[in-house]
């Protein structure tokens, strides 16, 4: 049994963290023994996969910095002694790695799930910090081409390292969950957006759009959806209301009943500043949505410009706005566009083909260390 640690550092509602969820759960249990440790006490998913009679740990986190966790995650390892440690997002790609090399850890992999871009989402020093770590790992997963090239091409790591696995959306479940859910007829258009109200996800750019959208006439009952809890909260809920619009904005607070709120949609947006391939996108292309995204990250990669959607600059809300109400009148293309996606979503980014490449992506080092044959 090839036992592997995940190592992650919170365990809260998010995206990664439902991937590192919906990996433990869909992992071959026959070949691979999984325990997942947190960086961070508490949150949802910590709950949810100990009812897959997984080990999870979690350390106290006193600081943003400090050596005790280190040192602690470095014992943990010890005492476990895992054939693989796989890392996912900044503070587990670093603590993680350096505890993995310290404890001996055979396969060491860190996980990319945005783009390395300095001044976006990451910062100089955190690039300089996981270059320095990609030479002591043996795989980095990538969840979009342009992480690949990026890393490659900009910040030379070694190709061979270099595995590009895309994120999965468990299609069953969340069909199930939509076939159970019947969008209430109205005479009114809903258009959406999921996600963490935070600086990154910029949804002060929708309320700008949702202005422009409402100040048309023919416009005025289009109501706007914003699904999601973070700091900006009160700030976005009194830019609303600056702008006069807050009897059309519905702010949801954060829900777990996500399908049920895309059909309530008609169209969904995106207006993050940067990105990987958002898990809401693929979510609402899975609905059946068309979607209206800024064209940063990989999201080109999920979006096909007039097939599925449309991309528009980022900081440009009239693009964003007139690309909406083009869907708002064209109903036909706004279906046509919504089935196109949920193909393509059906077709390549399923949970189980997501789970599989990740697998022969360990057997395929375990293979090189001749940790099995």
């Amino acid at each position: 049994m090839i036992k592997v640690c995940y190592i992650i550092g919170q365990l809260t509602k998010g995206g990664a963290e439902g991937q590192i969820y919906q990996l433990v759960k869909h992992l071959d249990r026959r070949r691979f023994c999984p325990t997942v440790i947190s960086l961070s006490q508490g949150g949802y998913w910590a709950k949810e996969i100990r009812k897959l009679n997984i080990q999870v740990v979690e350390l106290q986190r006193r600081t943003h910095k400090e050596f005790t966790r280190l040192f602690k995650l470095v014992k943990l390892l010890k005492d476990i002694k895992p054939d693989i440690v796989h890392t996912q997002l900044f503070s587990a790609n670093t603590y993680g790695r350096v505890a993995a090399i310290i404890a001996r850890v055979p396969i060491i992999i860190g996980h990319e799930l945005s783009l390395p871009v300095i001044g976006k989402d990451k910062k100089f020093y955190q690039i300089c910090i996981e270059k320095f770590l990609s030479m002591f790992s043996q795989g980095i997963i990538c969840n979009s081409a342009k992480v690949s090239d990026i890393l490659v091409k900009k910040h030379f790591y070694s190709v061979s390292k270099i595995f590009i696995v895309h994120n999965g959306v468990v299609i069953t479940d969340f069909q199930k969950q939509i076939k159970h859910s019947r969008k209430l007829k109205t005479n009114h258009k809903t258009v959406g957006i999921v996600a963490r109200l935070d600086p990154a996800k910029n949804q002060r750019l929708f309320l700008d759009m949702a202005n422009i959208i409402l100040s048309m006439p023919e416009n005025k009952s289009t109501k706007f959806l914003i699904v999601g809890d973070g700091p900006l909260k009160k700030e976005l809920e009194e830019y609303s209301r600056n702008l006069g619009i807050e009897q059309n904005v519905i702010f949801t607070g954060e829900r777990s009943d996500i399908p049920e709120l895309l059909q309530e949609m008609d169209i969904f947006v995106m207006t993050s500043l940067f990105e990987g391939i958002p898990n809401a996108i693929m979510e609402a292309m899975l609905a059946g949505l068309p979607i209206v995204s800024t064209d940063v990250g990989a999201i080109s990669e999920v979006v096909i410009d007039g097939e599925n959607g449309f991309l528009c600059p980022s900081h440009d809300s009239k693009n964003l706005a007139d690309k909406v109400i083009r869907l708002i009148k064209d109903e036909e293309e706004a279906r046509s566009m919504g089935e196109s996606g949920k193909k393509m979503i059906l077709n390549a980014f399923g949970i189980e083909k997501m789970t599989n490449k990740i697998e022969d992506v360990y057997k395929k080092l375990l293979e090189k260390k001749c940790i099995i044959s």
